[in-house]
């Protein structure tokens, strides 16, 4: 299977070098530093950031002591990523559920994570705003929530064109 996919990547025609960093076909998805994929990978992030953060925000609503940092809550959202990872190019490529059943490559696999981590980090820079300074948690989440809604719609739109082999991408 692994040799398939490098003998995809090897047959490919040379002038296509946009192509190993953006996917605009859904042979390039996985393979390509970036694809559809990648704007759910900073959902994601954001996602696992808001979710660890509620053993942040809410004992220190309540003017207890945390039971995690944000430091901690970051290094959550990184560490989950990589088991992401991990999971869908074992677990879920052995069960068929993984897109186009390939393997994705090293390259893509790294993007995902970083992206996971530009999620947490960007929702990590909101919390200090608004919970650090004003407290928050209700301006914290709503943007988290708002945000995490209009990342979502940013996949489904590229997901489609993608699909589709639009010329836009």
């Amino acid at each position: 299977m692994l040799r398939d996919v490098i003998f995809k990547i090897e047959k490919r025609d040379e002038n296509t070098i946009f192509n190993e960093w953006f996917a605009t076909t859904t042979d390039e998805v996985g393979i390509a530093l970036f694809d559809f994929y990648s704007i759910g990978h900073i959902c994601f992030g954001i996602g696992l950031f808001l979710f660890w953060s509620l053993f942040y925000t809410i004992p220190k609503k309540k003017g207890r002591i945390p039971i995690f940092s944000l430091l901690f809550v970051f290094i959550l959202t990184i560490v989950c990523a990589i088991i992401w990872e991990v999971i869908e190019n074992t677990l879920f490529l052995n069960l068929g559920w993984k897109f186009e059943n390939r393997l994705d490559s090293w390259q893509n696999m790294t993007t995902d994570i970083l992206l996971c981590g530009v999620g947490g980090l960007g929702t990590w820079l909101f919390a200090y705003l608004t919970f650090e300074k004003d407290r928050s948690a209700f301006a914290y989440y709503t943007f988290g929530i708002i945000g995490f809604g209009v990342w979502i719609s940013v996949f489904i739109v590229l997901r489609y064109l993608t699909f589709q082999n639009s010329p836009i991408i």
